[in-house]
């Protein structure tokens, strides 16, 4: 890949361009681009980092990286490597020119004395703890590399973008803050309705929300089932509080459940009031 290929465009004295037949690269690398024109060898003996994504995604980068400094790019990158061995699934290209212009916007505005507190902060660190945790680790790398203290809440920022990457690469919820909201509301369902203290720290509570954050990508995906369940009216019988919670939550979201998700629900929701 790296062996005679041709600069398309310079995109800084530090990025370019470079093409091999249909394929595009992003090459980066300090005076990679000083000097240089299209049509130009590429000199790969100055590659420190080299960006293969999608048509779309390589357009968008470029002409991101002629606006902004390369090395915001680059940290972007590494945070990327390290989430992507600490995330159980794959991201859409979409996270390299997200993560990049956040990261350079949060600087900017750090340098003003403008710090934005993020109004889902304990929701994402609650629903989303190992992407909360991978953002944690992302402003530490931001702090080291540019002499900063971020504010917590930017953790959750970051944790944001991965958990938008992996839900649009699946085509399911569009809008994140949309989703947490809701697993926020139904919480609170289950709370009053039962007037009950939940233990958001509990096995159980930690499994219903990641059965809500499925259920909701499955719910993009393909509308539920009328399949009926043999064990539902079992469990209804059983656990009628916890069914009569389920029916509540099903009224809010304006969806009808299938039955084999009435009685995945009413289970879950009898867990949370069993601890």
């Amino acid at each position: 890949m790296t062996c005679c290929l041709e600069i398309r465009k310079v995109l800084n004295n530090n990025s370019v361009l470079v093409g091999q037949g249909m394929k595009d690269y992003i090459w980066v690398g300090t005076g990679i681009g000083f000097r240089k024109k299209p049509g130009q060898e590429a000199d790969d003996s100055k590659i420190e980092r080299v960006f293969i994504l999608q048509k779309q995604s390589t357009e968008r980068l470029m002409n991101l990286l002629q606006e902004i400094p390369v090395t915001y790019a680059a940290l972007a990158d590494d945070i990327i490597q390290y989430a992507k061995k600490e995330l159980a699934y794959a991201f859409s290209d979409a996270i390299y020119i997200s993560l990049t212009d956040h990261i350079y916007n949060t600087i900017r505005l750090q340098k003003e004395g403008v710090v934005l507190k993020h109004y889902l902060f304990w929701e994402i660190r609650k629903f989303y703890p190992t992407e909360f945790a991978v953002g944690e680790k992302a402003v530490e790398l931001i702090n080291q590399k540019f002499g900063v203290v971020l504010d917590e809440c930017e953790g959750s920022y970051i944790a944001m973008h991965f958990i938008n990457a992996q839900l649009n690469s699946a085509k399911c919820v569009d809008n994140i803050e949309d989703m947490t909201e809701k697993i926020k509301d139904i919480i609170s369902i289950i709370r009053l309705h039962n007037q009950v203290e939940i233990d958001e720290n509990s096995l159980a509570f930690e499994r219903f929300v990641t059965h809500l954050r499925f259920f909701f990508k499955r719910l993009e995906k393909r509308p539920p089932t009328n399949g009926s369940h043999s064990l539902l009216p079992h469990v209804i019988n059983k656990y009628p509080i916890a069914y009569e919670t389920a029916k509540l939550i099903e009224q809010y979201l304006g969806q009808a459940f299938s039955e084999e998700e009435q009685l995945y629900i009413t289970l879950h929701i009898q867990k949370i009031l069993e601890n």
